[in-house]
């Protein structure tokens, strides 16, 4: 879903937009569902080299609300500073996020999936990762149990490995997630190897720092039954910590 504030300011009374963006990521995080806050971001900056302190107010609310993505328009589409409006709210969300990773997830966020053996799976894959202060790496085909950690909101990193292009760059809307593409082998062992020397290489990760490795059992990838799985493994390990 995306909230366009300009459209609804159109159509709405302007003092509805605020409440009404709040509502809207509301029910779509309870949905499991990504959602997009859009339009007059940065409107100072299609003319200015520096955004108004509402601006960077208006950033900020947005990212402390839950959206999983904001987006610029006019800023970068003919605006005169467009890399400075893009670096100007990556700084500011990412600062943001840093100080609301340890917020925790509204009560209502899944109610409506918990019945089900995937979402439990990610619910408590989430809590475990946030009790251990772990960054999350799953593999995945469809990107399924990527979005469902996502929805979520563990503290740490989701890092979504997967043999699909289009799947990569799917898993880029959602919040939290670094989407990274790897070919697959036939042997498990070996792609989670390589997943994270891959991640050390990138500076993702360090030497001896434990990261939470899922599998989803709704499409299993090496194995034939529909299995469930987590690890904890060391980087540079070659076997799951006990």
């Amino acid at each position: 879903a995306m909230v366009a504030r300009g459209d609804l300011g159109a159509e709405l009374p302007i003092e509805e937009v605020p409440l009404l963006q709040e509502e809207i990521i509301n029910i779509c995080r309870s949905m499991g569902k990504p959602v997009i806050v859009a339009t007059n971001m940065l409107e100072s900056m299609i003319n200015h080299p520096t955004p108004t302190r509402a601006e960077v107010s208006d950033i900020a609310i947005a990212v402390r609300e839950g959206a999983d993505a904001i987006m610029l328009s006019g800023e970068t589409a003919h605006g005169k500073y467009p890399l400075k409006a893009v670096n100007v709210m990556h700084t500011v969300a990412l600062h943001t996020e840093a100080t609301t990773s340890d917020e925790p997830p509204p009560t209502n966020l899944g109610r409506a999936f918990k019945r089900h053996m995937s979402e439990m799976f990610a619910f408590h894959a989430t809590m475990m990762s946030n009790t251990l202060g772990t960054s999350i790496v799953v593999f995945t085909r469809t990107g399924f149990m990527a979005t469902l950690l996502s929805h979520y909101r563990p503290s740490g990193t989701i890092f979504a490995f997967t043999n699909e292009e289009r799947v990569k760059q799917r898993l880029a809307l959602y919040r939290g997630i670094k989407p990274i593409y790897l070919p697959f082998s036939d042997d498990a062992e070996e792609t989670f190897s390589k997943a994270l020397s891959l991640l050390q290489k990138m500076g993702m990760v360090k030497k001896g720092e434990e990261i939470a490795l899922v599998q989803s059992g709704r499409q299993p990838i090496w194995r034939s039954e529909s299995t469930h799985h987590i690890q904890v493994w060391k980087v540079q390990d070659s076997v799951p910590a006990n």
